[in-house]
């Protein structure tokens, strides 16, 4: 997969405050209710790899619970299949840019507030289904180049959403243009505990 995956096994953890880092608490998730992610994690509690394995197989193409697999952008609600490309966007915004005049710009692209955004009924559904297909996706480290693109297309839609939140909540400051391309290129954390069984 890309370089968005997983921490180093043993490596020292970030802070998960670090803008530079997107995990499951920063995204406002909660673990309980990833129905998918805690199936992994109690085979993973049984020492199952091979069950583990057949149901991520199993997962994209029947979900698991509440769950679903997201196998194009196209399954998601507007505007987040844009935000790869908005992404990019972002990205060129030149020279230093004060928070109001940063806010206003995604508010218009967004055709609402930051903050209408981030709480809408839209986003939070996808987000669960957005973060196990990643999950799934990183699951074996040698994908399909399909499976590689998607994977990059999905992580992009969470750096744009990080960004927002970053933005909206002031949680840094985003007003040179190294410190947004610093959050707009954050990676997952993803909980060790979540990851596969070594075999």
């Amino acid at each position: 997969m890309h370089d968005t995956s997983t921490q180093p096994h043993g490596a020292a953890r970030p802070d998960q405050s670090d803008y530079r880092y997107i995990s499951l608490n920063s995204l406002g998730l909660d673990p309980e209710q990833l129905d998918f992610y805690q199936l992994l994690l109690a085979c993973r509690a049984r020492g199952e790899a091979e069950e583990s394995l057949r149901q991520v197989v199993r997962f994209r193409t029947d979900g698991y619970g509440k769950a679903r697999f997201i196998s194009s952008l196209d399954a998601l609600p507007a505007p987040l299949a844009t935000f790869p490309l908005w992404r990019a966007e972002i990205e060129g915004w030149p020279g230093e840019l004060a928070r109001e005049e940063l806010l206003a710009r995604a508010s218009g692209r967004l055709g609402q507030p930051v903050g209408a955004f981030l709480a809408s009924a839209g986003w939070r559904a996808a987000l669960p289904d957005i973060w196990q297909t990643l999950l799934v996706l990183g699951w074996r480290q040698a994908g399909s180049p399909a499976d590689a693109a998607l994977a990059a297309q999905l992580t992009d839609v969470l750096r744009v959403v990080h960004f927002l939140q970053v933005l909206e909540g002031n949680r840094a400051k985003l007003d040179a243009h190294g410190a947004r391309r610093d959050v707009l290129g954050a990676h997952l954390l993803w909980p060790a505990e979540g990851m596969p069984l070594p075999r």
